[in-house]
């Protein structure tokens, strides 16, 4: 067994992280378990829908998801003050389970349901994602720069498992022909997503925080606060650009190569992109390079979708994906501004950043379903919703980090 502690120094020295500590290691387990699910089948839940929809149906897919969020985000705060943070976490591990049993069981007429697969899919983002965001930082024992080693961490071991999961999914889909690798691929997701769901139950309840007031008087004294105002505008824009920038190129690739074998591909090739810029999070981001991080993501964003104004073939897609895929977790620098701006009131906090965020969503892909009509329109889309992470990074830079004490 010496081998694989040898292995365990090796990773520990190339990355630069600092060791996790118990509730950490827990967590990160569970983590491992549910993106193994997602990562093995998200990517194609927009390919299978493409199918009988095409880009339009992906984006009102994509609609009915944030549209759903929005609700369900008042029903994870409330429910995580409730409940406890953990056992909301669990409920939308249980929601992504009931989200791809509905994939299954509709199969090729999922178009004809597309609201109710999104509501799920939705429901199953808001209860699981900003849960994790908490446990994230109740793990770190909410220190920011202790957060910051879990998200390069997490996100290098993501980005690994993203290189190998599309592209075996794709190849699954390739060789076993259509409907049948598809069902094959979903399944295999749940499969990974109950085992996380019994894994949970190995973790240590986390503390709560502030349980003398209740969500709406949290709320009140965080919106008094200058830095979580300032914050929540730079989420807004954030979320203008960040769910249109991770699904388009796939949808992109697809729509130009009409095989889920080059998507699998294209996906690996993206996932090398974004292991090198997780190295870079995970070495040398913390809450004082958050700002200037966050600068270099909004500058990419901002320019490089103009070599798609002159071609969207595989190429340009290519150069244009790896390079936004590179600076993708340079926005976690948000994460940690948010998390030190929001400070105390996990529940409360996190309820005011998904309004902002998921409104800004909304806009983004409103305004790209407008500009679906060809490739070519979707291209300016990219092009304009980019430049809008310029304003996201200017609104984060005005927060100022003594004000949260």
């Amino acid at each position: 067994m010496k081998i694989f502690g040898i292995l365990k120094s090796l990773i520990v020295s190339i990355i630069g992280i600092r060791v996790f500590n118990p509730a950490q290691k827990k967590f990160f387990v569970v983590e491992c378990c549910i993106f193994f699910g997602i990562l093995l089948s998200g990517v194609f839940i927009n390919t299978f829908i493409m199918i009988g929809g095409g880009i339009s149906g992906v984006v009102v897919y994509n609609l009915f998801i944030f549209g759903s969020v929005g609700v369900s985000s008042f029903i994870q705060a409330f429910l995580a003050k409730k409940l406890g943070i953990l056992t909301v976490y669990r409920i939308g591990i249980s929601m992504f389970i009931l989200f791809y049993f509905s994939i299954l069981m509709f199969g090729n007429q999922v178009n004809d349901f597309v609201w109710l697969v999104g509501i799920l899919s939705g429901l199953s983002f808001s209860l699981f994602y900003v849960s994790r965001n908490m446990m994230v930082l109740s793990t770190a024992n909410y220190d920011q720069d202790v957060e910051s080693v879990y998200w390069g961490a997490a996100g290098l071991t993501n980005s690994t498992l993203t290189i190998v999961l599309p592209f075996l999914a794709g190849q699954v889909i390739f060789w076993l022909g259509g409907t049948t690798g598809y069902y094959i691929v979903f399944f295999l997701g749940i499969l990974m997503f109950f085992i996380g769901l019994v894994l949970t139950f190995r973790l240590p309840l986390p503390p709560q925080k502030h349980t003398d007031t209740n969500l709406w008087q949290d709320t009140k004294i965080l919106l008094r606060k200058k830095s979580v105002i300032y914050s929540g505008i730079g989420e807004l824009f954030r979320g203008m650009r960040d769910i249109v920038g991770t699904f388009v190129f796939f949808i992109l690739v697809f729509y130009a190569t009409e095989s889920e074998a080059t998507v699998g591909v294209y996906t690996t090739i993206m996932a090398v992109c974004q292991l090198g810029g997780f190295y870079i999070v995970s070495r040398y981001l913390n809450l004082k390079r958050a700002k200037r991080f966050l600068l270099f993501f909004a500058l990419n964003a901002a320019l490089t979708p103009i070599l798609l104004l002159y071609s969207v073939d595989l190429w340009a897609l290519i150069i244009v994906g790896g390079l936004a895929y590179f600076v993708l977790s340079f926005q976690y620098g948000a994460n940690l501004i948010v998390s030190n701006a929001l400070r105390g009131y996990a529940e409360g906090g996190f309820l005011i950043r998904e309004i902002f965020l998921i409104t800004g969503r909304m806009i983004g892909l409103s305004f790209l379903l407008f500009m679906s009509a060809t490739t070519e329109t979707v291209a300016i889309a990219l092009l304009i919703l980019g430049a809008t992470q310029v304003f996201m990074w200017f609104s984060h830079s005005q927060v100022w980090f003594k004000e949260t004490n």
